[in-house]
């Protein structure tokens, strides 16, 4: 006995100077850094659950009398320490997070759109950067159980509702256009807090039954169902962030993915240079979901404008287009159900694909289409953009003059519009710039982020979305 509580008093020390350090690093931070209020809604949090830890700690071995209180102690402490492990992956990532490096405006201009959405109209989302070249987001349905079971052995606070975490590369901090990625992150919060995998599931098992009968082993059924399930959600999130944003998110998805070295020299779609691009494997394949991209860019009236930008982003898009659902394959499939055609299997995922647009449609009725206020001004804030102008505040003169601050939706489609195929406009205007050398072009293309950045955010204070 007297060993075992040696023990834990060791364990409980250890556990304490690790939370401690947790939280300094919250509680102690750069006063010159300045940080979104969901950040430091995040840094409470995370002091407080602290508090309430060390407190627990400090009188765990004033109550315990028997073997059992202390074996259950033993393992009390066990789970407080995975629970910290876990939460100690983002406290960095967070604190690394500051405005400064943070795409500040631009998160707060997609987090006021996302809130359109009726039942999303006070989520948060915390901003935190990774190592990794990808954009990623805590699922809530894993961070908050194992946050909450350390608040329930230590009478501490609950993790925060509506607050959701985001994860962006760290050398994109800065960048406008890249960052348009941020919606398809939002749509994967929105999935898990609506339980759509769950219904997405729930068909996927009726269509594979329909399909393959006494053939697919219910063992084999649920790990196709997982697989199909997720490429479910990809495409939903996808979806999502055009409904959200417009073509913004796929003109940054392409450059993402490289998605158009698809093209040859003459910007034709080439199959020999498709490879890995129509396969179904972890993921549906690039090309599978710009096809899907595109049927919203057409439903919400973005396409016909993108489709005039003279890119080869744009003829990526119409090389998706132009394949049908026959171009794409299943091979992995092979490799452990030699008696299941995988196109058969790919037949049963089509089937449910308008029921992803219908859940769209349904979970995003609340908010206005990005298009019907871009349309009337993206020549303006273009015309503003050529001339080296903010465009903050336009004055559209085919409206009678009047003085108007576009929304943060139409300045990120028009921005990266402008950039595609007006770069070299603003370049030409500029004394000793060349639109031929790359280091101007890298430039001038990043004071257009700038420039709209700043509107976004002029925007957002002028008409009282932010303080």
């Amino acid at each position: 006995m007297a060993d075992l509580k040696a023990t834990l008093r060791q364990d409980a020390a250890s556990l304490q100077q690790f939370v401690t350090a947790i939280a300094d690093h919250c509680e102690r931070r750069n006063n010159a850094a300045a940080y979104l209020q969901s950040s430091e809604r995040f840094f409470s949090y995370i002091v407080k659950l602290a508090a309430s830890t060390r407190s627990f700690l400090a009188q765990a071995l004033e109550s315990r009398t028997d073997f059992q209180d202390l074996l259950d102690l033993r393992s009390d402490i066990s789970v407080l320490r995975a629970g910290w492990r876990f939460l100690h992956g983002f406290v960095k990532p967070v604190l690394d997070a500051d405005t400064l490096r943070l795409p500040s405006s631009l998160v707060l201009g997609l987090t006021s759109r996302f809130r359109e959405i009726p039942q999303f109209s006070d989520t948060e989302f915390v901003i935190y950067h990774t190592d990794e070249f990808n954009y990623f987001n805590v699922k809530l349905s894993v961070l908050k159980p194992g946050a909450d079971r350390i608040a329930g052995l230590v009478s501490g606070p609950s993790f925060p509702d509506k607050l959701g975490l985001i994860g962006i590369p760290y050398s994109q901090a800065s960048s406008m256009f890249m960052n348009c990625l941020i919606p398809h992150e939002m749509g994967h919060h929105v999935f898990g807090q609506l339980s759509l995998g769950l219904k997405f599931k729930s068909q996927l098992e009726q269509e594979l039954i329909a399909s393959f009968g006494a053939r697919l082993p219910a063992e084999a059924r649920l790990q196709i169902i997982e697989r199909l399930a997720f490429w479910a959600e990809e495409i939903f999130c996808d979806l999502f962030a055009v409904r959200l944003v417009g073509f913004c998110f796929s003109l940054a998805f392409v450059e993402l993915f490289d998605i158009s070295t698809v093209l040859d020299e003459n910007s034709t779609y080439s199959p020999a240079r498709a490879t890995g691009k129509t396969e179904f494997l972890q993921y549906p394949p690039d090309l599978f979901r710009l096809r899907q991209q595109v049927a919203v860019l057409q439903q919400d009236n973005w396409w016909s404008s993108l489709q005039k930008i003279d890119s080869h982003y744009v003829r990526t898009f119409e090389a998706a287009m132009a394949l049908s659902d026959k171009d794409f394959g299943f091979l992995e499939l092979s490799n452990f159900l030699k008696n299941i055609d995988p196109t058969d299997v790919l037949e049963a995922f089509y089937v449910i694909i308008p029921t992803i647009f219908n859940e769209l449609d349904k979970n995003t009725s609340g908010i206005q289409l990005g298009t019907s206020g871009w349309q009337s001004t993206d020549k303006d804030i273009a015309l503003y953009l050529r001339n080296g102008i903010v465009p903050s505040s336009i004055r559209l003169e085919a409206s009678g003059a009047i003085t108007i601050h576009p929304e943060p939706i139409s300045l990120l489609n028009s921005a990266y519009k402008f950039y595609l195929e007006g770069l070299n406009d603003l370049i030409l205007n500029i004394e000793d710039a060349d639109v031929t050398n790359i280091a101007d072009r890298s430039k001038w293309a990043k004071k257009v982020e700038m420039w709209t950045a700043k509107a976004i955010e002029d925007v957002m204070l002028m008409t009282g979305r932010v303080s």
